[in-house]
Order: C-alpha cells, then structure tokens, then sequence
C-alpha cells in the first residue's frame, strides 16, 4: 500500500469513531514520515517532537506496525496527507479528552495530546 493510501486509510477510521487500534497506526504512520523526512526542513523537527511526545506518554506499550511504504521525498502532497492524519488524531484525543468514562488525569492527558498534535500539524503547514 502506498504511504498516502495509508494515511487516508487510518484518517477514515479515525474519523468513524473510536478506533485504538487505527490511532496507534496513524503514530506509527507520523513517526515514519518524520524518521524518512527530517533533514529535509527543519519543519519535520518540531514535528517530530510533538508527535513522538505523544507516543512517549499514550502509546508507549502499543505496538502497531503498518505496512506500507515510507515517504522518500519531501512534498505537498506528502505533507498533506501527514497533516490530514494529525488532525484526525487530534479529533480523536478530543473525543477520548471529553469521555466521562475515563478518569480526569487520562482526560487530560488526552487533551494535551490533541492541543500537541495540532502544533505538529501547523509545523508542516
């Protein structure tokens, strides 16, 4: 599957509703792009931060590989298709931040997520 088919893939299950399970996949995604990427624009530096943050604190046991091929060059439509599954993701810590069922520090943690995967979504802008 080619990489841009990927993230298009995980942004639809990302925005049918609650879906770990592609939410892992769309970091996993990110990180990718961002190891293949930065050094070509310090743009994919504070990307890189902001995302790979996340993972550090909500996805450090889950272990999702999607197989795909990497990105090999900078571009529009490469940056696109990354912010495009950010902001999905983002969309999903908002909807895990604003859950009753989870507890107020899990919320939050969430929710800073989110905040955080916009800045690394408006860094490839």
């Amino acid at each position: 599957m080619e990489f841009a088919d990927a993230t298009s893939a995980l942004s639809a299950r990302l925005a049918a509703g609650n879906d770990d399970l592609a939410a892992a996949g769309a970091i996993h995604l990110a990180i990718e792009a961002w190891k293949h990427l930065s050094g070509a624009n310090t743009a994919w530096d504070q990307f890189g931060l902001e995302v790979l943050d996340v993972r550090g604190r909500l996805y450090g046991d889950d272990d999702v590989i999607v197989d795909t091929a990497v990105p090999d060059a900078d571009g529009p439509q490469i940056r696109a298709a990354v912010r495009d599954l950010v902001e999905h993701l983002a969309q999903h810590h908002d909807r895990r931040a604003a859950d009753p069922h989870d507890g107020l520090a899990q919320r939050l943690d969430h929710d800073a997520a989110a905040q955080q995967l916009r800045r690394a979504a408006a860094a490839l802008a």
